[in-house]
């Protein structure tokens, strides 16, 4: 919930005129939901290398023209981001209770708004229970998600729930069983208002969308006011990388000394798959398919994916910006067991080392808008520029549910398909 679109980059943008007073409260709603929160509600789903983008946008919003107070606001929310970090990683809050603890207001020191913020004023559950015939966001919620979770993977579970804890913020003086157009109208201007990003906003307008609808088909409430409220002309801030930019980034790849990160830089630029896709990989998962090297992304043996049609194999073009497949061929067959990690970390840590540490040394004059994740769009840019079938390229990146493929032209040939597609995307046209 207090992601990228939570950042003091969005609300220094949206609040230039802020006192130090809000905008240290900002900070400390921000500290209190990383600390506060399951590790899972935030970090399941979410690309652990947002965070580095958001430290990065930050650094840069810092050399502009700021007054002392935004520019110790951005000192402050580089230490709660490096804080949450570390809850993830290491499994404790205490980086971000220290951070707390240095904020103070005038509402009282860090252990005081902790306590108020958890336990000193009735849930929304409470109140709503002495309004006759009231229908709370809680309840409601609550009963949607017993009633979907027989057909709903953990990650999809965890995220739906994080969603609607995010949702409950905003709409707990609604009763849903008369609620009105200009009530959830309100509940997405809050939203913006409160600093979330449009992208996010739509995100949250739709999970609050699907409960209603299925309110309204089951009984629960009367009528579905949520449709058509999301904010238009959102686009995605990330972009591919230029010819010159990608070139950048593999020179300064092939001078890393680890192999297995190397390998993993490598390998992320010629299949554009996902951070957690690649870091979940296992020995067993690396396999030879119509005589073509690939990997197989999948969910077995507790993986996660992002949706079904992630699910996918995709064939490794040896020569394609420096991938040596023997190279890589030996470093698999080394590892000690079927189940043993391909690059031997976790989706953060590798998240963290291109975005800290490859794409600071390869381009240090780059924008926000270039991380990780924009080697998908590298990756699609490239297929379309080489006029690859647009089935085709959708099966490479697990845009579609790779069984059609497999179903209507047989495995061996839709891999030779893929195989044929990204040979000449990445060895025979260049970007522009």
């Amino acid at each position: 919930m207090n992601h990228l679109a939570m950042t003091a980059k969005a609300f220094l943008l949206d609040s230039p005129t802020a006192t130090s007073s809000e905008l240290n409260e900002h900070l400390q709603g921000m500290a209190l939901s990383f600390l506060t929160e399951q590790v899972q509600d935030y970090w399941h789903g979410l690309e652990v290398d947002h965070l580095g983008d958001a430290a990065a946008d930050l650094k840069t919003l810092a050399q502009g023209e700021l007054n002392a107070d935004q520019q110790a606001h951005i000192v402050k929310a580089l230490e709660v981001l490096k804080a949450a970090q570390a809850r993830v990683n290491e499994g404790h809050g205490s980086e971000l209770l220290a951070v707390l603890s240095s904020m103070t207001s005038s509402n009282g020191n860090a252990t005081e708004i902790l306590r108020d913020d958890q336990g000193d004023r009735p849930t929304e559950s409470m109140q709503d229970r002495h309004k006759e015939n009231a229908l709370c966001w809680g309840e409601l919620s609550s009963t949607y998600q017993a009633e979907h979770a027989v057909n709903l993977k953990p990650a999809s579970q965890r995220d739906i729930a994080s969603a609607h804890k995010t949702l409950s913020r905003f709409v707990k003086e609604i009763n849903w069983k008369t609620h009105t157009r200009a009530e959830v109208s309100a509940v997405r201007d809050a939203m913006r208002a409160s600093g979330l990003a449009d992208s996010t906003v739509n995100k949250l307008l739709a999970k609050l969308c699907a409960v209603m609808n299925w309110a309204s088909q089951n009984g629960y409430v009367p009528h579905d006011y949520t449709k058509g409220l999301k904010v238009k002309g959102v686009e995605s801030k990330r972009r591919a990388f230029s010819a010159v930019e990608l070139d950048k980034v593999v020179e300064t790849i092939a001078d890393e000394r680890e192999i297995s990160k190397r390998l993993f830089g490598t390998i992320a630029i010629v299949t554009g798959a996902r951070a957690g896709e690649l870091t979940q990989l296992t020995k067993a998962d690396v396999v030879n398919e119509a005589g073509h090297l690939c990997i197989d992304i999948n969910a077995n043996n507790g993986k996660t994916l992002k949706t079904k049609a992630s699910a996918r194999v995709v064939p490794l073009i040896n020569g394609a910006y420096g991938l040596d497949l023997t190279e890589f061929t030996e470093h698999v067959e080394a590892l000690p067991a079927d189940d043993s990690l391909v690059f031997g970390m976790s989706r953060d840590v590798g998240s963290k080392w291109f975005n800290e540490s490859v794409l600071p040394k390869a381009l240090p004059d780059r924008t926000g808008d270039l991380v990780l994740h924009s080697l998908r769009h590298t990756m699609a840019t490239m297929l379309k520029q080489s006029e690859c079938a647009e089935s085709v390229a959708q099966d490479v990146l697990g845009h579609s549910a790779q069984s059609i493929t497999f179903g209507r032209y047989g495995k061996a040939k839709a891999v030779d398909q893929m195989a044929d597609g990204l040979s000449r995307a990445l060895l025979g046209v260049r970007l522009i």
